[in-house]
Protein backbone atom coordinates (compact mmCIF):
# COMPACT_ATOMS: atom_id res chain seq x y z
CA UNK A 1 0.00 0.00 0.00
CA UNK A 2 1.36 3.17 -1.05
CA UNK A 3 0.73 6.56 1.10
CA UNK A 4 -0.07 9.61 -0.64
CA UNK A 5 0.85 12.18 1.32
CA UNK A 6 -0.60 15.88 0.63
CA UNK A 7 1.73 18.71 -0.20
CA UNK A 8 1.11 20.40 3.22
CA UNK A 9 2.09 17.40 4.84
CA UNK A 10 5.59 16.98 2.79
CA UNK A 11 6.59 20.23 3.21
CA UNK A 12 5.91 19.90 7.35
CA UNK A 13 8.15 16.81 7.63
CA UNK A 14 10.56 18.45 5.67
CA UNK A 15 10.56 21.26 8.02
CA UNK A 16 12.04 18.84 10.01
CA UNK A 17 9.31 19.04 13.15
CA UNK A 18 9.40 15.62 13.41
CA UNK A 19 13.09 15.37 14.09
CA UNK A 20 12.98 18.23 16.16
CA UNK A 21 10.72 16.49 18.74
CA UNK A 22 12.73 12.89 18.25
CA UNK A 23 15.57 15.17 19.93
CA UNK A 24 13.89 16.58 22.34
CA UNK A 25 12.99 12.90 22.95
CA UNK A 26 16.61 11.99 23.12
CA UNK A 27 17.73 14.85 25.05
CA UNK A 28 15.51 14.01 27.82
CA UNK A 29 16.67 10.15 27.52
CA UNK A 30 19.98 11.62 27.60
CA UNK A 31 20.09 13.70 30.93
CA UNK A 32 18.75 10.55 32.87
CA UNK A 33 21.45 8.13 33.35
CA UNK A 34 18.80 5.02 34.42
CA UNK A 35 17.24 5.57 31.21
CA UNK A 36 20.24 6.04 29.37
CA UNK A 37 22.61 3.00 31.43
CA UNK A 38 25.60 5.50 31.76
CA UNK A 39 25.97 9.15 32.90
CA UNK A 40 26.77 11.21 29.81
CA UNK A 41 28.11 14.25 30.99
CA UNK A 42 28.43 17.83 29.80
CA UNK A 43 32.03 17.96 28.91
CA UNK A 44 31.37 14.76 26.79
CA UNK A 45 28.76 16.44 24.99
CA UNK A 46 30.73 19.73 24.91
CA UNK A 47 33.71 17.93 23.14
CA UNK A 48 31.92 16.53 20.69
CA UNK A 49 30.27 20.02 19.62
CA UNK A 50 33.66 21.47 19.61
CA UNK A 51 35.00 19.08 17.50
CA UNK A 52 32.34 19.42 14.98
CA UNK A 53 32.21 23.12 15.19
CA UNK A 54 29.19 22.90 16.77
CA UNK A 55 28.13 25.84 19.09
CA UNK A 56 27.33 25.30 22.35
CA UNK A 57 27.55 27.14 25.87
CA UNK A 58 27.17 24.85 29.22
CA UNK A 59 24.34 26.63 31.02
CA UNK A 60 20.97 25.64 33.31
CA UNK A 61 20.03 22.23 32.99
CA UNK A 62 21.66 19.04 31.44
CA UNK A 63 18.49 18.39 29.46
CA UNK A 64 17.92 21.79 28.38
CA UNK A 65 21.88 22.06 27.26
CA UNK A 66 21.38 18.42 25.36
CA UNK A 67 18.62 19.48 23.56
CA UNK A 68 20.10 22.98 22.28
CA UNK A 69 23.48 21.16 21.35
CA UNK A 70 21.02 18.66 19.45
CA UNK A 71 18.96 21.25 17.62
CA UNK A 72 22.17 23.19 16.61
CA UNK A 73 23.76 21.11 15.54
CA UNK A 74 20.53 19.86 13.43
CA UNK A 75 20.02 24.07 12.09
CA UNK A 76 24.10 23.91 10.77
CA UNK A 77 23.92 20.21 9.28
CA UNK A 78 26.46 18.36 11.66
CA UNK A 79 23.39 16.19 13.32
CA UNK A 80 24.59 13.21 11.55
CA UNK A 81 27.95 13.32 12.43
CA UNK A 82 27.01 14.78 16.01
CA UNK A 83 25.05 11.19 16.35
CA UNK A 84 28.15 9.38 14.95
CA UNK A 85 30.12 10.90 17.93
CA UNK A 86 27.29 10.45 20.69
CA UNK A 87 27.38 6.62 18.93
CA UNK A 88 30.77 6.26 19.43
CA UNK A 89 30.49 7.27 23.43
CA UNK A 90 27.93 4.95 23.46
CA UNK A 91 29.97 2.03 22.30
CA UNK A 92 32.92 2.86 24.44
CA UNK A 93 30.79 2.36 27.62
CA UNK A 94 29.30 -0.94 26.30
CA UNK A 95 32.81 -2.08 25.22
CA UNK A 96 34.15 -1.33 28.73
CA UNK A 97 31.76 -2.80 30.81
CA UNK A 98 31.52 -6.05 28.57
CA UNK A 99 35.71 -6.09 29.35
CA UNK A 100 34.53 -5.64 33.10
CA UNK A 101 32.37 -8.62 33.10
CA UNK A 102 34.14 -10.90 31.15
CA UNK A 103 37.29 -10.37 33.58
CA UNK A 104 35.15 -10.51 36.45
CA UNK A 105 31.89 -12.66 35.39
CA UNK A 106 30.36 -11.84 38.78
CA UNK A 107 29.84 -8.30 37.99
CA UNK A 108 27.88 -9.63 35.15
CA UNK A 109 24.47 -9.89 37.52
CA UNK A 110 25.15 -6.97 38.58
CA UNK A 111 26.06 -4.64 35.28
CA UNK A 112 23.31 -5.69 32.88
CA UNK A 113 21.11 -3.49 33.65
CA UNK A 114 23.47 -0.58 31.92
CA UNK A 115 24.22 -2.58 29.18
CA UNK A 116 20.98 -3.40 28.05
CA UNK A 117 19.99 0.07 28.60
CA UNK A 118 23.12 1.54 27.08
CA UNK A 119 22.06 -0.95 23.77
CA UNK A 120 18.59 0.30 23.91
CA UNK A 121 19.61 4.10 23.74
CA UNK A 122 21.88 2.99 20.88
CA UNK A 123 18.94 1.53 19.09
CA UNK A 124 17.36 4.85 19.92
CA UNK A 125 20.25 7.60 18.78
CA UNK A 126 20.43 4.91 15.15
CA UNK A 127 16.53 5.56 14.99
CA UNK A 128 16.96 9.48 15.08
CA UNK A 129 19.92 9.16 12.56
CA UNK A 130 17.82 7.16 10.37
CA UNK A 131 15.09 9.72 11.09
CA UNK A 132 17.16 12.95 9.94
CA UNK A 133 18.69 10.93 6.82
CA UNK A 134 15.05 10.27 6.08
CA UNK A 135 14.25 14.29 6.49
CA UNK A 136 17.43 15.16 4.91
CA UNK A 137 16.55 12.96 1.37
CA UNK A 138 12.80 14.51 1.65
CA UNK A 139 14.43 17.96 1.84
CA UNK A 140 16.32 17.51 -1.03
CA UNK A 141 13.36 16.12 -2.93
CA UNK A 142 11.07 18.63 -1.87
CA UNK A 143 13.59 21.56 -2.69
CA UNK A 144 14.10 20.08 -6.35
CA UNK A 145 10.51 19.98 -7.14
CA UNK A 146 9.98 23.69 -6.53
Amino acid sequence: MDIRYTQGEIRLMSSGYGVLVALRQLARTMATPAKVGFFISVPQVLEIAEKLGVAAVPRNERQWFFEEVLKTAFDSDKLEEFLKELLAVVERHVKEVEALTSTYPGMYKMLSWSLERARDFRRRVEEVLAMYRKFQKLKEENHKSR
